[in-house]
Formats: structure tokens, sequence, C-alpha cells
């Protein structure tokens, strides 16, 4: 049985020292991915994406939404010009 990673491995390619141009092991990639979560966590960053409920058109707003929605309209548009 392969790790879930192995199909992984062909897609990177070791860039510096003497490994340089081969594909990097099951263990290097782990190791790389463990490094990186630590180095999210470090930064106060989430280590996951937060779901997200897909909303219908008929469904009501959150207050959240509602609130958002205000702030954005309230923006001028990007692509406006601003005369002064």
């Amino acid at each position: 049985m392969h790790a879930p990673c192995c199909g992984l491995l062909w897609c990177f390619t070791i860039k510096t020292g003497k490994n340089a141009g081969k594909n990097p092991s099951v263990a290097s990639l782990y190791r790389a991915l463990a490094d990186a979560e630590d180095a999210a966590t470090d930064h106060g960053l989430p280590l996951r994406p937060k779901p997200v409920r897909i909303r219908r058109p008929e469904d009501p707003l959150t207050p959240e939404e509602i609130d958002l929605r205000e702030r954005l309209q309230s923006q001028p548009h990007p692509n406006t010009e601003i005369h002064s």
C-alpha cells in the first residue's frame, strides 16, 4: 500500500543541495508539510480553511452578510473616477 502523497512526489523536485534535481522521499514531503503547518501556527494563521455554507438566493442573509453587504455597497466603485 502506498502513502497518500506518493502520487505527489513526482510533482516536486529538490532545487538545491546534493539531491538537487531529484524527487523528494515520502518522509521529506511529510517533514516539509509539517514544517509549513508549524510556521503557519507560529504566525497565527489557521491550519485549515474555514468551512462555508453555500447560500441559495432565497435563503435569508445572516447578520454578518448584511453588515458585509452594507459596507461593500457604501464603498465607491473602484473603476469610478474621483473628481475634485
